[in-house]
């Protein structure tokens, strides 16, 4: 009964991983007619964004440290600055045929800032 105690106690006293949470919303119009590809959790990245820099460039995507962009149809404002560290899950979507991205589209369902 002691270890079952002392296991509560530390599982209670771990800090949630999920403390820093920005919510995103569920509409994602951009990829509605796309089939899904796979889901991605606990994936830590960093935000760039170029229009920040460029006079050209609107783009604003999730960087990872292997360099995948990740651009998500549904980041949240106040994370679109770069240099933003975050942790996001997301659902993968798979681009029509013919249709060539710079990046990986996904749909934020969770999303930290990492502090």
């Amino acid at each position: 009964m002691k270890t079952l105690v002392l296991i509560f106690l530390l599982a209670a006293c771990q800090p949630n991983s999920w403390d820093n949470e920005v919510p995103v919303s569920a509409d994602c119009p951009s990829y509605t007619e796309w089939k899904k590809a796979a889901d991605l959790r606990e994936v830590p990245g960093t935000v760039v964004n170029e229009a920040e820099t460029s006079q050209t460039s609107t783009w604003i995507y999730i960087q990872t440290s292997d360099k995948v962009r990740y651009f998500a149809c549904n980041l949240p404002e106040q994370v679109r600055k770069t240099g933003t560290k975050v942790v996001f899950n997301a659902e993968e979507f798979a681009p029509p045929p013919n249709v060539r991205l710079a990046g990986v589209p996904v749909k934020l369902t969770k999303l930290r800032v990492v502090p």
